[in-house]
Protein backbone atom coordinates (compact mmCIF):
# COMPACT_ATOMS: atom_id res chain seq x y z
CA UNK A 1 0.00 0.00 0.00
CA UNK A 2 1.27 3.86 -0.99
CA UNK A 3 2.07 5.77 1.75
CA UNK A 4 0.96 9.76 0.92
CA UNK A 5 0.52 10.56 4.60
CA UNK A 6 2.39 13.71 4.43
CA UNK A 7 0.63 14.90 1.25
CA UNK A 8 -2.80 14.27 3.76
CA UNK A 9 -1.32 16.26 6.56
CA UNK A 10 -0.30 19.34 4.07
CA UNK A 11 -3.95 19.05 2.23
CA UNK A 12 -5.44 19.22 6.16
CA UNK A 13 -2.85 22.41 6.82
CA UNK A 14 -4.11 23.55 3.64
CA UNK A 15 -7.98 23.38 4.80
CA UNK A 16 -6.99 24.58 8.41
CA UNK A 17 -5.71 27.31 6.43
CA UNK A 18 -8.93 28.33 4.47
CA UNK A 19 -11.07 27.82 7.17
CA UNK A 20 -9.24 30.58 9.06
CA UNK A 21 -10.57 33.05 6.33
CA UNK A 22 -13.74 32.53 7.27
CA UNK A 23 -15.20 32.72 3.69
CA UNK A 24 -17.36 29.44 3.05
CA UNK A 25 -17.28 28.81 -0.35
CA UNK A 26 -13.55 28.72 0.08
CA UNK A 27 -13.58 25.37 1.71
CA UNK A 28 -16.10 23.81 -0.33
CA UNK A 29 -13.36 21.77 -2.71
CA UNK A 30 -12.22 20.15 0.72
CA UNK A 31 -15.18 18.27 0.91
CA UNK A 32 -16.21 15.64 -0.78
CA UNK A 33 -20.25 14.81 -1.81
CA UNK A 34 -21.68 13.19 0.00
CA UNK A 35 -20.21 13.76 3.13
CA UNK A 36 -21.18 13.95 7.15
CA UNK A 37 -20.78 15.58 9.84
CA UNK A 38 -21.21 14.27 13.48
CA UNK A 39 -20.98 16.47 16.58
CA UNK A 40 -23.21 16.39 19.92
CA UNK A 41 -26.30 18.22 18.03
CA UNK A 42 -26.73 15.14 16.12
CA UNK A 43 -25.52 13.81 12.14
CA UNK A 44 -25.73 15.84 8.81
CA UNK A 45 -25.59 14.19 5.55
CA UNK A 46 -24.34 17.18 2.69
CA UNK A 47 -24.95 15.81 -0.57
CA UNK A 48 -23.83 18.71 -2.87
CA UNK A 49 -21.28 21.78 -2.57
CA UNK A 50 -24.02 24.12 -1.49
CA UNK A 51 -25.31 21.96 1.32
CA UNK A 52 -21.72 22.04 2.75
CA UNK A 53 -21.78 25.87 1.68
CA UNK A 54 -24.65 26.80 3.61
CA UNK A 55 -23.85 24.16 6.52
CA UNK A 56 -20.05 25.92 7.15
CA UNK A 57 -21.58 29.39 6.17
CA UNK A 58 -23.58 29.24 9.45
CA UNK A 59 -20.71 27.60 11.61
CA UNK A 60 -18.26 30.34 10.29
CA UNK A 61 -21.13 32.89 11.17
CA UNK A 62 -21.80 31.67 14.77
CA UNK A 63 -17.39 31.82 15.18
CA UNK A 64 -17.28 35.77 14.20
CA UNK A 65 -20.28 36.37 16.25
CA UNK A 66 -18.74 34.75 19.33
CA UNK A 67 -15.28 36.82 18.53
CA UNK A 68 -13.76 34.42 16.97
CA UNK A 69 -10.07 35.18 15.61
CA UNK A 70 -7.85 32.24 15.32
CA UNK A 71 -6.84 28.26 15.65
CA UNK A 72 -4.62 26.35 17.02
CA UNK A 73 -3.99 22.68 16.43
CA UNK A 74 -2.28 20.10 18.91
CA UNK A 75 -1.36 16.16 18.79
CA UNK A 76 -1.98 16.43 14.88
CA UNK A 77 -2.31 12.52 14.05
CA UNK A 78 -2.19 11.00 10.03
CA UNK A 79 -3.19 7.35 9.58
CA UNK A 80 -3.64 6.24 6.43
CA UNK A 81 -5.54 3.13 6.71
CA UNK A 82 -5.79 1.84 2.95
CA UNK A 83 -4.99 3.12 -0.60
CA UNK A 84 -7.79 5.73 -0.69
CA UNK A 85 -8.67 6.37 2.77
CA UNK A 86 -7.11 8.11 5.95
CA UNK A 87 -7.83 9.46 9.50
CA UNK A 88 -7.13 12.85 10.81
CA UNK A 89 -7.09 13.02 14.88
CA UNK A 90 -6.79 16.53 16.19
CA UNK A 91 -7.18 18.75 19.41
CA UNK A 92 -8.18 22.58 18.36
CA UNK A 93 -8.08 25.55 20.39
CA UNK A 94 -9.99 28.27 19.43
CA UNK A 95 -9.57 31.66 20.34
CA UNK A 96 -11.21 35.20 19.89
CA UNK A 97 -9.54 38.38 18.45
CA UNK A 98 -8.57 39.46 21.35
CA UNK A 99 -6.33 36.28 22.01
CA UNK A 100 -8.85 34.94 24.65
CA UNK A 101 -9.50 31.22 24.59
CA UNK A 102 -13.02 30.67 23.09
CA UNK A 103 -12.91 26.91 23.17
CA UNK A 104 -11.38 23.28 22.78
CA UNK A 105 -12.33 20.10 20.93
CA UNK A 106 -11.59 17.39 19.49
CA UNK A 107 -11.64 16.69 15.54
CA UNK A 108 -11.40 13.64 13.73
CA UNK A 109 -11.80 13.20 10.04
CA UNK A 110 -11.88 10.64 7.78
CA UNK A 111 -11.02 11.49 4.04
CA UNK A 112 -10.68 9.70 0.76
CA UNK A 113 -8.32 10.23 -2.20
CA UNK A 114 -10.85 11.12 -4.82
CA UNK A 115 -10.89 13.20 -8.04
CA UNK A 116 -7.11 13.78 -7.68
CA UNK A 117 -6.95 14.47 -4.11
CA UNK A 118 -7.85 13.99 -0.70
CA UNK A 119 -11.02 15.13 0.29
CA UNK A 120 -12.99 15.09 3.92
CA UNK A 121 -15.96 12.43 3.67
CA UNK A 122 -16.75 12.44 7.68
CA UNK A 123 -16.15 14.95 10.07
CA UNK A 124 -16.78 14.14 13.41
CA UNK A 125 -16.52 16.90 16.58
CA UNK A 126 -15.67 15.13 19.64
CA UNK A 127 -14.65 15.75 23.74
CA UNK A 128 -10.99 17.72 23.55
CA UNK A 129 -7.88 15.51 24.55
CA UNK A 130 -9.27 12.62 22.65
CA UNK A 131 -7.36 11.80 19.73
CA UNK A 132 -7.20 8.20 17.28
CA UNK A 133 -3.44 7.30 17.41
CA UNK A 134 -1.80 4.99 14.87
CA UNK A 135 -0.93 1.45 16.24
Amino acid sequence: MARDEKTIAQTFADYIQTFHTLTPKAIVPYFHTPCMLISAPGVVVLTNPSDIEMLVGRIMGDLKARGYGRSELTDLQVSQIGETVACVSVNRVRYKTDGQELERLGETYTLRNSDGGWKIVVATIHDPGIILRAA
